[in-house]
């Protein structure tokens, strides 16, 4: 065994490369000059930063993450928290090099691991799943406003910051875990994020379900987020995989689901790695959208397309189970490694959680793939397709 030890950058080089690539993308996000943007470690800091220098924020954006990051930049001194609630590195938007100056006076070198935080944070398919998140939320939150209206006993309004009820009762407010803060005139309580709204949901004995999800995965090979809405239609798809994103639309639109999916892999290495993420990505949003799976129709197809006939027979049994029969001919169509097609499947099944057959035959390999892929589509519409309130099992859970 062997090793090298690279002793080339000392922990005080590594934190100041580290702060300049995240300045960096502040500055191309924010289109502020980087002499205008102050970093700390939490949005206390950087609040106590701003106070004692004198000044004065004119607008806190501490509650709202990343999102806020959305908006064009505003006026007057601002504060963004780019971390998450455990780790809130946080930046301080000043009107000038001067002012930005005097507050770095103020606030402490921030740590290599906020530092990375706060690149993982920025990356494009985190801002995605951040917006998605908040879509969620928005949404969940409009079907629940009337109870909440109920339980607090005045109207309250879904804004960009989140759900605002001012000259609320505090104890209320906190009682139903809102984020707290002072805004214009009254107290308000601010909805984080989807999974607030969906104890929100739940403490207030919501019934209605919105059958979404989004799911955030890494690894070392990909960077992935995808949403998909059940009872929704469209597709937003980019993995960088041409045919892929052409088959996961076929999914999307005979499936009459909503899926939007963003990928970064290692595609210069092959495709494997994120034909596999994705399609596992997509299994286990699949059955975080399905939820307690009450009412559904479970099982369900087969197509034909032009010499090819495929066959998916689907069992959304909480068992996983893959079947793949069929040979392929070839070794790829356009991007898309033939050799993926059935291992496609199997990732979905193992984290869908679902018995999953497929069968085709044919001639022409565009055929044949492009076949199977929509004949999934068509099972999946039948198989989550509501058909009552009860769930479709003698044993009581699925």
């Amino acid at each position: 065994m062997s090793g090298v030890f690279d002793l080339s950058h000392r922990p005080e080089d590594m934190r100041a490369m580290g702060e300049a690539l995240l300045l960096d993308r502040l500055e191309s996000l924010l289109e502020i000059p980087q002499a205008n943007l102050a970093l700390a470690s939490s949005t206390d800091e950087a609040r106590q930063a701003v106070w004692s220098s004198d000044l004065t924020l004119a607008h806190d954006f501490g509650a709202d993450g990343v999102i806020a990051l959305d908006e064009p930049a505003q006026p007057g001194l601002t504060l963004y928290r780019i971390g998450g609630q455990q780790t809130p590195i946080t930046v301080l938007c000043a009107m000038d090099a001067e002012q930005a100056a005097l507050l770095r006076t103020k606030l402490n070198a921030v740590p290599c691991c906020l530092l990375e935080v706060g690149m993982m944070q920025l990356s494009p398919g985190a801002c995605l799943a951040a917006r998605k998140d908040r879509e969620e939320r928005d949404a969940i939150l409009a079907d629940i406003a009337q109870a909440l209206s109920e339980e607090l006993g005045e109207v309250g309004q879904v804004t960009p910051r989140g759900l605002v009820y001012e000259h609320s009762n505090p104890m209320t407010l906190k009682r139903l875990g809102l984020v707290l803060a002072e805004d214009g005139e009254g107290l308000v309580g601010h909805v984080r994020d989807a999974q607030t709204a969906r104890d929100l949901r739940d403490f207030l004995g919501y019934k209605a379900q919105r059958r979404i999800a989004t799911v955030r995965r890494v690894t070392k090979e990909t960077e992935i987020t995808l949403s998909v809405d059940l009872d929704r239609e469209g597709a937003a798809i980019e993995t960088g995989n041409a045919f892929f994103d052409h088959m996961l639309e076929q999914i999307a639109r005979h499936g009459g689901i909503a899926l939007s999916v963003s990928c970064q892999g290692d595609l210069e290495v092959d495709a494997h790695h994120t034909i596999e993420d994705v399609c596992l990505a997509l299994g286990e949003g699949l059955r975080k959208a399905l939820g307690d799976k009450r009412g559904i129709g479970r099982f369900g197809f087969e197509l034909p397309m032009d010499e090819t006939r495929a066959g998916v027979w689907i069992d959304l049994s909480g068992r996983p189970y893959a079947v793949f029969e069929g040979e392929i001919p070839g070794e790829r169509v356009g991007d898309f490694p033939v050799e993926m097609c059935p291992h496609a499947f199997r990732s979905i099944a193992e984290s869908l959680k679902a018995a999953l057959h497929v069968k085709v035959e044919g001639e022409n390999a565009h055929h044949m793939i492009e076949s199977t892929f929509k004949a999934f589509g068509r099972a999946l519409r039948m198989a989550v397709r509501v058909e009552g309130d009860a769930l479709p099992s003698t044993k009581g859970v699925l």
